[in-house]
């Protein structure tokens, strides 16, 4: 039974990281983490269900009338995506049962992980970072996401500095779904500098994500802005965040003249030498939104 729950765990957690798993070091294994998240992508969204002892657990850290409200089942069914989920009738609803669990996850997430540390060295199938609380957490996240579209006046109740710290989270699900709220709805600070400042701490996929989302602003200050920041990240940033973010310049419609001067700064990637797998992959991944390196790397 113990095995059985193990590997249930890991099909959780493929399958609620979806296109946010990435690999941490090299171009190499990246390349086989897109097969695995091919895979992973097969299998039923059931899987993605968190075990109902882990939900017990979960449910102790929140509100009694949080865990009766009629629609706490619905909330934790995740063979419905949240989109289908939230409508107009519910969607003021649900957006209130989410913000008000919000706090008590992120407070027993830092506390012991909602209940469900590690249960040994030997415990190969944690992720500390991908627990069933960080799943609820970021479903919760996304529930609010889609009840403020319907009604953005509901922002007013959201707490703000939690909204900020989640941003911190080692969570790459949670700290990108935050910084969209922020970006969104938080009038008072979603300026393109002070995101840029947030987005500046993440990594990887959650790197990618983020900047592709905050370049769809369209001001020149901001352009430049934003460009500063792609040039700072390709210059000084770990390979795999670099690669991520490559492979997602072609969402963030910079024009010819930006994609240049963002370009030079993949070049001491090269120093390596023209075999090394990292700087294959950014070449090739470079190559798709029409940029020869090798050409700007010489010139």
């Amino acid at each position: 039974m113990k095995i059985k729950k193990a590997v249930l765990f890991i099909i959780v957690f493929l399958c609620s990281a979806g296109f946010f798993l990435k690999s941490p070091t090299s171009a190499t294994q990246k390349n086989a983490e897109n097969i695995n998240t091919k895979n992973s992508s097969l299998s039923s969204s059931n899987a993605e269900n968190i075990l109902k002892n882990d939900l017990a657990k979960l449910e102790r850290n929140l509100k009694i009338e949080t865990v009766q409200d009629r629609n706490w089942v619905s909330v934790n069914n995740y063979s419905i995506s949240v989109k289908d989920l939230v409508n107009p009738k519910n969607s003021k609803h649900l957006f209130n049962l989410t913000n008000g669990s919000i706090a008590n996850l992120a407070n027993c997430l830092k506390k012991d992980f909602c209940g469900m540390e590690r249960r040994s060295e030997s415990d190969a199938y944690f992720d500390e970072n991908k627990t069933p609380g960080h799943i609820l957490l970021g479903r919760s996240l996304n529930i609010m996401l889609e009840g403020l579209r319907i009604n953005p006046d509901l922002k007013s109740q959201i707490d703000w500095d939690l909204m900020n710290e989640l941003t911190y989270s080692s969570n790459e699900i949670i700290q990108v779904l935050a910084l969209e709220l922020i970006k969104e709805y938080d009038t008072s600070d979603n300026d393109t500098d002070h995101l840029l400042k947030i987005v500046d701490n993440f990594k990887g996929n959650a790197k990618a994500q983020a900047l592709a989302k905050l370049s769809t602003k369209d001001s020149s200050s901001d352009r430049i802005i934003f460009v500063n920041s792609l040039e700072k990240t390709f210059a000084g940033d770990d390979p795999n965040t670099v690669i991520s973010v490559v492979e997602s310049l072609k969402k963030m419609n910079l024009s010819n003249e930006e994609m240049a001067r963002v370009s030079k700064n993949l070049c001491h990637y090269k120093e390596n030498g023209t075999d090394d797998p990292n700087w294959r992959m950014i070449k090739y991944n470079m190559g798709k939104v029409s940029i020869d390196l090798d050409n700007i790397c010489t010139n």
